[in-house]
């Protein structure tokens, strides 16, 4: 596991995600971030998943986290957020300044 945090959890995503590990069934429950599609023109993806060769875990305030080295790049600053009203998770990634 690495010190650095490539994403960051607002307090709404890490209480819900916490649950999620909480409770999950799986016996290594890891919260894989990543990005399908490409960079211009992909998509953000949050799940549960088990590790494999080509990933980078982290433990990000006590959630297990996954990043495929392949798209830790565009990964990079993103910020997940979660919002109760649409019961959705949110991944943000902010230009750069």
């Amino acid at each position: 596991m690495s010190n650095q945090f490539p994403v960051r959890f607002t307090p709404e995503a890490h209480a819900t995600l916490m649950h999620y590990v909480e409770s999950a069934t799986m016996p290594e429950p890891f919260v894989r971030v990543g990005m399908r599609g490409g960079a211009c023109g992909g998509n953000f993806v949050l799940g549960f998943d088990s590790a494999t060769e080509h990933d980078e875990s982290y433990m990000i305030e006590g959630i297990p986290v996954l990043i495929d080295r392949r798209e830790l790049l565009f990964v990079v600053g993103t910020e997940i957020d979660f919002e109760a009203r649409a019961n959705g998770f949110y991944l943000h990634k902010p230009p750069k300044s």
